[in-house]
């Protein structure tokens, strides 16, 4: 028998724990839709509604004349925060 190298000994590790990850899936994590209770309780709990209404004048802003009042409303509604991921629709 001859002694095993590094590369070979990590290369075992590595197809065991492929093996062992394979067979089960994970659950510590899962994602779920919210509910109208959970975010209306991420709004509440952002407090970025300031800047929130502050992102949805500068895209106002930004469509110009080019657009309808209507038109932009619907490309608000479609936006999201950038740094808290919240929507931009409520703000308008």
């Amino acid at each position: 028998m001859h002694p095993l190298s590094r590369r070979g000994l990590l290369g075992l590790f590595a197809s065991g724990g492929a093996i062992l990850a394979g067979g089960r899936q994970a659950h510590a994590f899962s994602q779920e839709v919210a509910t109208g209770k959970a975010l209306a309780l991420h709004q509440a709990a952002c407090g970025a509604t300031a800047s929130h209404k502050e992102l949805a004048v500068e895209v106002e802003r930004l469509l110009g004349d080019a657009y309808t009042a209507e038109e932009k409303k619907q490309v608000v509604a479609r936006l999201t925060c950038p740094i808290c991921g919240c929507p931009l629709a409520g703000s308008f």
